[in-house]
């Protein structure tokens, strides 16, 4: 039976980070033990509990249902731990935060995690300021930085946040009365809206058609205006998940087609390295991580 005297704290932190990982080797380095004593705690810990937490099918590592649950809980334990143990000081957390972004990031997905962080942490002063898309050089007053495009490191920490794929949208309303989309050269129906970053040609060529002729365009500066235009109803934008998931909860944007493409940049986390990093910093960083995996 388990309870709070046999609760197997290193096997739960050695399956949480192999759950997070889905890769034992990934999860032993995390917690600087090997692959073998990451793969023996999981054994144990399935063991304990009488069920398997983890599959192998083709070659790679997955969750159970079991496993799946377990690791939510696991997770929510583990951060309300951490929480609690930050706030025994509450005044360490009291100062200014520059957060940096461009605008369209910020305009589409970025100010929501932010503001949502800001709520959990009001004592927080937080400051966002504009980098550009593929800035290399970011000021050193900025201390996280979320960046379109490898910035240069300059002595801190650089990692790759995530590499959401590119898709075509619009507003639903521009497809009444349309025959369905399903091949990319249809797509020469509708007005295609461009932007600074998304490129409609390497779409095309991905997809391994010609661009359509003749084709009615719109080129905007940025992609927080293509997004606009689309919405309204004037074309179809090139856009990636993370810009767009609350339109396509709510109804105002919908996917075209299923297939999708690599961004022409990744996004990247810029941050202190860890000796040199506030706590306010490191908070910010763990919850920016948390929002995008």
């Amino acid at each position: 039976m388990l309870d709070r005297r046999t609760l197997p704290l290193s096997a739960l932190r050695a399956f949480e980070s192999a759950g997070r990982h889905l890769h034992m080797g990934r999860a032993g380095e995390d917690l600087g033990v090997t692959h073998g004593a990451i793969s023996h705690q999981v054994r144990a810990l399935e063991k304990q509990l009488g069920v398997s937490l983890f599959i192998r099918a083709n070659n790679r590592l997955q969750l159970t249902n079991a496993g799946e649950r377990l690791l939510v809980s696991v997770r929510d334990g583990f951060d309300r731990i951490v929480d609690g143990a930050l706030h025994l000081d509450p005044d360490n957390l009291t100062g200014r935060l520059v957060i940096g972004c461009t605008e369209s990031t910020g305009a589409s997905w970025a100010i929501k995690h932010i503001g949502e962080f800001q709520l959990q942490y009001p004592q927080i002063d937080i400051h966002v300021v504009e980098v550009q898309p593929r800035q290399k050089n970011i000021p050193r007053e900025v201390d996280v930085a979320i960046c379109y495009g490898k910035p240069s490191a300059g002595g801190r920490q650089l990692e790759e946040l995530v590499a959401p794929p590119v898709f075509p949208v619009c507003s639903p309303r521009i497809l009444h009365g349309l025959p369905a989309i399903t091949r990319p050269e249809q797509l020469g129906r509708l007005t295609l809206l461009h932007d600074s970053e998304n490129d409609w040609s390497r779409w095309f060529a991905a997809m391994k058609v010609s661009a359509p002729e003749n084709v009615k365009q719109i080129h905007f500066f940025s992609t927080n205006l293509s997004l606009v235009a689309a919405r309204l109803g004037f074309g179809v934008a090139l856009c990636n998940l993370f810009e767009i998931q609350e339109d396509l909860r709510e109804g105002r944007l919908v996917k075209l087609l299923k297939k999708a493409v690599a961004e022409s940049s990744n996004y990247y986390l810029l941050t202190n390295r860890p000796e040199h990093r506030s706590l306010r910093a490191q908070l910010f960083e763990d919850w920016i991580k948390t929002q995008t995996t």
